[in-house]
């Protein structure tokens, strides 16, 4: 068979290496090992269909496989046999919404020992977990195999593949196909894709579909990386995936904690950069493989399934983690710490519904969760955020994302009241932050803690007054703690001339890391700075502005700016590697621009008399800043500036003052007041398209928006979570 010939050439391209089964597997081996099947993670079951179990270039009936299996993760200690369907090869799985579809697949019509007769279908079907039966969609415009699959946004997409009819050579296709799963019967819809390539892997990732290695219709094996966005229709390239030729065919590949990971033959794992330009090694496989598939699992893992060395199958599964300093919850794919993704406000989600009816988009459920302004964030299905019970006791709880009821709440004592004027809101104001499988949330009086985050079980506790004698500033501790590279930093603050006020802990255990710095401790809530290559943090501290290096804590750079009570509250609003500055006192709100060189040269790139944020953060979109400027209190001012030149745009009153996050192109704003604005976002204006009243009482919160749920948080502790689905 052409196609696979590359066993004739393995050896000129890659020695692989065996090291045996992992020792201490979690799981025990497949029924069967087999290569080029299906596999598919869903709500924590492992599920698997079919494969060739046969010898390299054997395809017959005896050999493709029709077996369904699954087991419990990531420690079942049996396999489950599922109805089966049809023997099939290069079937790819995917889940969505509580099914799993399977798409295609070749089938051997011979027997052992006949001339191959191998057919490409065009079946499409999907399983329901507990209704023990496949449900049959509309099949597939034409047969297709050794492809791959997808579902972004609600539509499964297929690219990549051939069609085999009865002989040997296949016909390499030049078409991705998608189906919209919202209404399946309209059947499949056909786009050409720029490439001619089969065996390699389609995944879902930010907002595009990628599709990496396999083999090309002259039977050479392939390192590029194509993707796909489906919201705009274009095409581009990425980073071509690293090591020999033969490292792109038969690769496996997920989307996982927010980035794109790779597992070619070699055994290393890879994952794409944050600026999608180069692929860095981040781990390995005990077990070398290739035809395999790499599923991300709910505990931040990855599970590697099946797949073949030049030895033969491969039964074991193996489990790896990511390292912390390629997954951060910067990264997170959904809004897993404060402001989001990348702490900016933006969201990557897209195709949500923005057509709202007049009393808003539906209501699924609401929830008291205790006085305070910490915001939402949502991983791994679950809400998290922080309250007050008015007697002085706080809490770290998580919701279910979809139903609202409550998954577990860890109490500790805390005082309610945290200054004696009664206009500033009662209970925390930090949100908390999650990564992989822990949270971490800061109370009012420095109460730092690391959670399990499916259960909210203790995993470490510090205060850092008491344990680590930081400086309380005068409204309490309301910074998100930020978690880069396994350690935790923060602002505790330090007396006058005392060194020692900006910390690292060890993310596992909590214990001190570094200390630096001094002086008093702000409210805002630090971000990571990449430039050429460098990793920093901007923190904005309640007398500077610091730019340090989070390796140690060395400063590259300060800029001195405060207010009253230190009040330097917004998060850094990054305009390429430059920095927004603006607080509510004297000095002027200005975009520092700076050298990435041992003299960081640091210089105003413009300055603006009228553009003062209070706790409010700006975000950076299409050339633009764009803030609630509260220079004048009680006035209505949501404000765009021209990032090059700081000049104003226009400033609108047509939203009140409030919180206000991007997504997709739209604003969504919480008013002060309760009332949820949704308003296109652009350099021309700000004019609403919907609004309507979500809650009751002041909201300082700021929104949050995963998988197509808006969810939002008053002071007196009310959320309320609204469908977003089209």
């Amino acid at each position: 068979m052409r196609s696979i010939t590359w066993m004739n050439v393995l050896g000129a391209f890659v020695a692989l290496y065996l090291l045996g089964s992992p020792a201490g597997a979690a799981l025990p081996p497949l029924p069967e090992p087999t290569t080029s099947f299906g596999a598919t993670v869903a709500d924590g079951w492992l599920y698997v269909y079919g494969g060739n179990a046969g010898k390299a270039h054997e395809f017959h009936q005896d050999c493709i496989k029709g077996a369904f299996s699954r087991i419990r993760l990531p420690d079942g200690e049996a396999w489950e046999t599922l109805p089966a369907d049809a023997p099939l090869l290069g079937s790819p799985m995917v889940t969505h919404d509580g099914w799993i579809y399977r798409v295609g697949g070749m089938e051997a019509r011979n027997v052992k020992g006949e001339k191959n007769d191998l057919h490409s279908t065009t079946r499409v079907v999907r399983y329901r977990p507990g209704a023990e039966r496949w449900e049959v969609l509309p099949s597939l415009p034409e047969p297709r195999s050794s492809h791959d699959a997808a579902v972004l946004e609600g539509t499964l997409y297929i690219g990549g593949g051939w069609r085999l009819d009865g002989d040997s050579r296949g016909e390499w296709s030049g078409t991705m196909w998608s189906l919209d799963l919202r209404q399946p019967e309209k059947g499949w819809q056909a786009q050409p894709q720029p490439f001619k390539r089969r065996a390699l892997a389609l995944v879902a990732h930010g907002g595009r579909l990628w599709f990496l290695g396999g083999m090309d219709d002259q039977d050479t094996p392939s390192l590029a990386v194509d993707w796909h966005d489906p919201q705009t229709g274009e095409w581009g390239k990425g980073p071509d995936l690293p090591e020999s030729p033969m490292a792109g065919f038969g690769i496996a590949a997920c989307s996982a904690g927010g980035q794109l990971i790779a597992s070619p033959l070699s055994g290393k794992v890879y994952a794409l950069s944050a600026d999608q330009s180069s692929w860095t090694e981040t781990t390995s496989l005990a077990r070398p493989r290739f035809f395999h598939r790499l599923l991300p699992m709910t505990d931040g893992r990855l599970v590697a399934v099946g797949g073949s060395d030049r030895k033969g199958q491969i039964d074991q599964p193996e489990f790896v983690s990511v390292k912390a300093d390629t997954v951060s919850a910067e990264q997170s794919p959904s809004w897993a710490q404060w402001r989001g993704v990348q702490r900016d406000g933006i969201s990557p989600e897209i195709g949500w519904s923005k057509d709202w009816p007049e009393g808003g988009p539906p209501l699924l459920w609401r929830a008291q969760v205790g006085a305070g302004m910490s915001s939402c964030v949502v991983a791994g299905g679950h809400v998290y955020t922080q309250g007050n019970d008015g007697k002085d006791t706080d809490s770290v709880i998580a919701l279910n994302a979809a139903t609202g009821t409550e998954v577990w709440r860890f109490s500790f004592p805390c005082p309610t009241s945290v200054h004696e004027m009664p206009i500033v809101p009662q209970g925390p104001g930090a949100t908390p932050t999650v990564v992989g499988e822990f949270v971490y949330a800061l109370s009012r009086a420095g109460d730092l803690l690391c959670l399990k985050a499916d259960d909210g079980q203790l995993v470490w506790r510090k205060n850092l007054v008491a344990d680590l004698q930081g400086k309380r500033p005068v409204y309490g501790y309301v910074q998100s703690p930020i978690v880069d590279q396994g350690r935790v930093i923060l602002d505790a603050g330090s007396a006058a001339g005392a060194t020692g006020s900006t910390i690292a802990l060890d993310a596992a255990t909590g214990e001190v890391l570094w200390r630096a710095s001094s002086g008093e401790a702000g409210y805002s809530s630090a971000r990571v700075i990449e430039r050429d290559g460098r990793r920093l943090v901007a923190m904005f501290k309640g007398e500077a502005l610091e730019v340090f290096d989070p390796a140690d804590g060395t400063v590259l750079w300060s800029h001195r700016t405060t207010a009253r009570d230190f009040s330097n509250a917004t998060t850094p609003a990054l305009v390429g590697h430059r920095v927004l500055v603006s607080n509510t006192g004297t000095d002027q709100a200005t975009l520092l621009d700076w050298d990435n060189a041992l003299e960081a040269n640091v210089r105003a790139a413009w300055s603006h008399k009228q553009f003062a944020l209070l706790f409010n953060s700006a975000i950076s979109h299409q050339g633009s800043l764009f803030a609630f400027n509260e220079k004048r209190r009680g006035h209505h001012e949501f404000t765009c500036l021209d990032e090059a030149t700081g000049e104003t745009r226009w400033v609108s009153n047509e939203i009140p003052t409030g919180t206000f996050l991007l997504a997709d192109g739209h604003w969504i704003f919480l008013t002060r007041d309760g009332e949820v604005v949704l308003a296109q976002a652009n350099a021309s204006g700000c004019v609403a398209l919907a609004r309507f009243s979500a809650l009751s009482g002041k909201c300082y919160a700021t929104p949050a928006l995963a998988d197509h749920r808006l969810f939002v948080r008053s002071n007196a502790g009310e959320i309320a979570a609204f469908s977003l689905e089209n």
